[in-house]
């Protein structure tokens, strides 16, 4: 259902995004920052894996899904020690991001799909995505890359070796496999070690990307890691890369396709006395 074989959004005229609209195509947003990856990954690690993923799903379900151009910065204020950090203040991050959402609404799309590739974009990603699921009369869902590779719980005892938690919180084993996946010519794996970092020995707060612990206490990277590395980068492969990129675009390709054909709940006013003024906040 591409249109025109066309599936990138930025490549269709004003016509064929009509024609998109109106065969129910899901755009994907992709979302990422610019931030420090410790001395072996690149700063775009967390647009590139975002974009990645959701390009290839897009690729291969082109009778669902649609690429939309990536946002490449996000909320990256806890990491501006260390150079080639870019951040967005939070409040400037969700008005960008839920513009964005509403003008794709505005034309017509009914179901839209964000995915994330930064963890401290998640909070505000979050508030944007709810209030746009709430301000119009289309659907959002939002999910992690991570995330979608959580979906079968045999999948990780597959691939990872690093410890739990930590051994894959930043820059760790699983982003350092992605990145040799897409391009290992531009990692350097002689650089790549083992720091621990966020909430080492702490059974409360211990950082994982694919689980957090029970008590968040976010605050400058550089008080809990020299490097930037948090987790063991150096057990990561080319071969749990591919693993892993695989198993995201699966999900988020069988998610797709759940969302298209799930019809949207209807709200329900529970009120004996019916408002008469619109919701706060």
């Amino acid at each position: 259902m591409s249109i025109n074989g066309k599936w990138k959004f930025e490549d269709l005229t004003w016509p064929e995004v009509n024609e998109a609209a109106d065969k129910g195509l899901i755009p994907v947003l992709p979302v990422g920052t610019i931030e420090q990856h410790g001395p072996h990954l690149p700063i775009k690690m967390d647009r590139w894996t975002a974009t990645e993923i959701s390009k290839e799903a897009c690729k291969r379900n082109q009778e669902r899904l649609l690429f939309m151009p990536p946002i490449a910065y996000g909320y990256t204020t806890h990491v501006m020690d260390f150079p080639g950090s870019i951040t967005i203040h939070h409040e400037t991050f969700i008005r960008y991001v839920l513009d964005v959402l509403k003008s794709v609404a505005y034309h017509g799309f009914k179901k839209i799909i964000v995915i994330n590739g930064h963890g401290s974009n998640m909070p505000p990603l979050d508030l944007a995505c709810r209030r746009a699921n709430i301000e119009t009369t289309s659907e959002v869902s939002l999910a992690a890359w991570w995330g979608l590779v959580t979906v079968d719980p045999d999948f990780m005892p597959k691939w990872r070796e690093s410890i739990f938690p930590g051994g894959c919180a930043h820059s760790g084993e699983a982003e350092t496999s992605l990145g040799l996946h897409l391009d290992e010519t531009i990692i350097k794996m002689e650089e790549a070690k083992t720091e621990m970092g966020t909430g080492e020995g702490s059974k409360y707060t211990w950082v994982d990307l694919f689980v957090p612990g029970p008590i968040n206490k976010t605050t400058w990277t550089s008080t809990y890691t020299n490097s930037g590395i948090c987790g063991e980068a150096d057990k990561a492969t080319k071969s749990k890369g591919q693993m892993i990129f695989e198993e995201a675009v699966s999900n988020l390709i069988e998610w797709g396709d759940e969302f298209y054909n799930t019809p949207k709940a209807e709200r329900v006013d529970h009120h004996s006395i019916k408002p008469d003024f619109n919701t706060p906040g």
